[in-house]
This record gives C-alpha cells, sequence and structure tokens, in this order.
C-alpha cells in the first residue's frame, strides 16, 4: 500500500509540478533564442545602414535619369496626399493659385499593384503662369496624363487672368 502511495505522489507531483515547469522552461529558452536571432539581424542591417542609404541614392538617381516616374504609395489615401503635394509644389513654381484641388476621388481601373487616381483642379494664374504650369505637369518628374483641360477669361479679376480647369489622371504603384 505504502508503494502505490509513493507512486501516485511521485506521479502526481511529476504531473503538477515537474512537466508544466520544463514546459514553461522550454518555452521560454525558445523565446530567448528567437530573440537572439532577431537581434542578431537587426544588429547587421543597422551596421550596414550606409551602405544600404548609398544604393538607395544610387537606385534613386538611376531613376532619375529614366524619366517620368509613378506615384509609389502603401494605400490610395497616401497616394493621393502625394498627389496634392507636387500639384501644388508645381503650381506654386509656375506662380499659378489653386482655388480647388480633388485628389479624393475613388481610383479608377484598379488592376495587380496599381490603380489611377483621378484628380480635378480649378487654378488661376496668367498666360504665362498657366503654360509654365501646365510644361510642368507634362513634362515633370511624375508620370501624369491630362485628360480635360480648359482654359478661360476670368473677367471678374484684373491683370488678365485665366481661369484653369483640369483632370487628371495619376498612375498610383501600391506597394505592400
Amino acid at each position: 500500500m505504502a508503494v502505490g502511495a509513493t507512486v501516485v505522489a511521485l506521479t502526481a507531483v511529476a504531473m503538477l509540478v515537474v512537466l508544466p515547469f520544463a514546459r514553461r522552461w522550454s518555452e521560454r529558452e525558445a523565446v530567448i533564442f528567437t530573440t537572439g536571432e532577431r537581434l542578431a539581424r537587426l544588429s547587421g542591417i543597422a551596421g550596414q545602414e550606409t551602405a544600404i542609404r548609398a544604393q538607395l541614392v544610387t537606385l534613386d538617381a538611376a531613376l532619375d535619369g529614366r524619366g517620368a516616374r509613378l506615384v509609389r504609395a502603401r494605400t490610395p489615401a497616401l497616394a493621393s496626399s502625394i498627389i496634392q503635394s507636387y500639384v501644388q509644389a508645381e503650381a506654386r513654381a509656375s506662380r499659378v493659385s489653386i482655388s480647388r484641388l480633388d485628389v479624393a476621388g475613388s481610383p479608377a481601373t484598379p488592376g495587380g499593384d496599381g490603380v489611377v487616381m483621378p484628380a480635378t483642379l480649378s487654378a488661376v494664374g496668367d498666360i504665362y503662369g498657366v503654360a509654365d504650369y501646365l510644361r510642368r505637369l507634362q513634362h515633370g518628374p511624375r508620370l501624369i496624363e491630362i485628360a480635360e483641360l480648359a482654359v478661360a477669361p476670368n473677367p471678374t479679376l484684373r491683370g488678365n487672368l485665366l481661369q484653369l480647369s483640369l483632370t487628371l489622371r495619376i498612375p498610383v504603384a501600391l506597394e505592400p
């Protein structure tokens, strides 16, 4: 009887204490090993940061040399923000005042990893500014298609200013 009770007690201790302790110990060791591997990889990447940045600059320069570039973003909303910033910067450089800019439309023609974002804008400027703005959009560093264009004199403004209305189509490459 005493031997049976001892065997049951030892089995209970093994099942309730030793096995859970061993399981937790091996899980902890696995987490420590995985964390160590991650830390080693991150340290390796951090050690190569200058080389990676130099390679990025080289690739970026090569892409700039090829001509018009796609807008790249993770989501259509981020692409919309990039497009708005670019269109407004080109308008400022051309001395054209944008009165309305809408890039919040839903993307047209989804397919693969890219979409075509529609943009509509209204702007005011003199003939030289409008011509420069259109040239910058057409031949600038971003790939932009001018789908619709309307230019009309604005009699309410002094200085022979023109009212410009544009509909643009901008291809966007969505990145993961």
